[in-house]
């Protein structure tokens, strides 16, 4: 995994096609310009729209909207559009320029930006999937799920597209569907609950033991899983199963000491 200056940052990842743009105007107008966080954004549309975007969405935020050019280093409370004719990956704590690939014969800038998001920041990266037709964005948003990262689509009776949202709900992997202009919120609301939480984003060194509390709060909540859904975790990696309940609390909002039971809650 890269290693980038800001190790702390969260850097929202923002895909879509058909309708995008109406639902980035949303979001932007709803998301405060001093979240902390950095913003990429990631639409497949003609080189006319995809040229004016950086200019549409500046009339819609505080935060400074740069077209990505060159490579840039990501900074919080910043705004960064992909340009035409060109694919965007994470890599070091910068945005770099890639020429467009094509997987099967289709364009996937959304799956391949989502890919270096996940392992350039780990449970630090957000993939939001907006507007748009298609599929682009489901195989990207795996790798973000499989990082810790939390995954977000935009509600379909909300898209003015809505097989893109559709087609990553299918997947079961997304954590949280609303209407978009409701997810600036959340997304706050879910990283401030994981900062209050104890449970370990990263692997634990080897000297470090749970307490006995902890062993019995996880082994009823592996038990009640167990139960519920007939599949054993049991022996699973101890650091994975603490970083899957620690994303389970936060995207629920739930408080260090909620009940096991509201864990494993279906949403």
């Amino acid at each position: 995994m890269s290693s980038p200056d800001h190790p702390n940052l969260s850097v929202v990842g923002l895909g879509g096609s058909a309708g995008g743009i109406k639902a980035l105007i949303q979001f932007f107008t709803a998301m405060p310009p001093d979240s902390g966080m950095a913003f990429v954004v990631i639409l497949h549309l003609s080189e006319e729209h995809d040229s004016t975007l950086a200019q549409i969405l500046q009339t819609k935020t505080r935060m400074p909207v740069m077209q990505v050019n060159e490579t840039v280093r990501v900074e919080a409370n910043h705004v960064y559009v992909i340009p035409p004719a060109k694919h965007l990956a994470m890599v070091d704590g910068s945005i770099q320029l890639t020429q467009p690939e094509r997987v099967r014969g289709r364009r996937v800038p959304i799956d391949l930006f989502f890919r270096t998001l996940a392992d350039a920041y780990g449970s630090n990266g957000v993939a939001v999937i907006l507007s748009g037709t298609g599929s682009d964005g489901t195989l990207g948003l795996r790798r973000v799920k499989e990082n810790g990262g939390l995954v977000l689509a935009q509600k379909p009776e909300d898209a003015e597209f809505f097989e893109m949202p559709q087609n990553a709900i299918a997947t079961k992997l997304v954590d949280i569907v609303l209407p978009v202009e409701d997810m600036p919120e959340r997304i706050l609301a879910v990283r401030e609950v994981g900062q209050q939480l104890r449970f370990p984003r990263t692997p634990e060194p080897e000297n470090e033991r749970e307490t006995e509390a902890e062993t019995n709060t996880i082994r009823e909540i592996l038990t009640l899983v167990r139960i519920r859904t007939g599949h054993d975790f049991s022996n699973y990696k101890r650091p994975t199963i603490r970083r899957r309940i620690a994303r389970r609390q936060q995207v629920r909002q739930l408080p260090e000491h909620a009940t096991l039971r509201s864990l494993v809650t279906q949403r």
